[in-house]
């Protein structure tokens, strides 16, 4: 049977493109987000191998029922690839707890939960997590403290399953990407595109059966000042 991966925040963005980007190498993807008419959209792109599933990460039971219908529909999990993510940023003085809670439930409490009930499936077909965290996973900057906490925090998550998954032949890859073009954030124009950040994904997930790429930071090239 072909691969079948999960994609998180799978509707827009980087997470679309990722979707889109594994369906063309023949892997079933089970698209989630919460934007259930998004996800229809994005499967009329390729209707074979990507299959909406609508989802809001911070709740266990909906995220327990995504892990469900794919076990239910596809048999497998091979691939899961936790990319659901956003941002606040202002000083943290003026940083809403409205915002701060967010972003922690997504961001991080997301994760936990997808992983929690994708291992123990994970762990049948030796499969592999790739986390998407970012720059501010490893360089904090003003105004991003609720963000790089996340993102920090996802970094530490990440070393742990790493440590231990890795005698169940279980892989765990980070990638930490700057300034993508993307809803996400206003980004300048020589970000990184969400299609390079995409094929980033394909390598780490299409490396050799016996290399474990532990962790990915890249960058946008920035341009002269003149």
């Amino acid at each position: 049977m072909d691969k079948v991966a999960i994609v998180t925040g799978a509707s827009k963005g980087l997470g679309a493109a990722i979707t889109q980007r594994l369906a063309q190498e023949g892997i079933t993807v089970i698209a989630s987000a919460r934007s259930e008419e998004k996800l229809r959209s994005l499967a009329q792109t390729n209707p074979k191998f990507i299959l909406p599933f609508p989802c809001d990460v911070t709740q266990s039971e909906q995220v327990q029922s995504l892990i469900q219908y794919t076990i239910d529909t596809c048999g497998k999990i091979d691939l899961l690839i936790n990319n659901a993510g956003l941002g606040r940023f202002a000083p943290l003085d003026e940083l809403k707890e409205e915002d701060w809670n967010e972003m922690m439930q997504v961001n991080l409490t997301g994760v936990f939960l997808a992983c929690k009930y994708a291992i123990p499936h994970l762990k049948e077909t030796k499969g592999h997590i790739i986390n998407i965290s970012s720059v501010a996973g490893t360089v904090a900057f003003p105004n991003g403290g609720g963000y790089c906490a996340t993102k920090f925090g996802l970094m530490g998550l990440s070393e742990s399953l790493t440590q231990e998954l890795k005698p169940h032949h279980v892989k765990v890859s980070t990638l930490c990407p700057g300034s993508i073009k993307t809803e996400f954030h206003p980004a300048p124009d020589w970000a990184l595109e969400a299609e390079q950040v995409a094929e980033t994904v394909w390598m780490i997930a299409s490396a050799p059966k016996n290399v474990i790429i532990n962790q990915i930071i890249m960058r946008p090239q920035v341009p002269r000042k003149r």
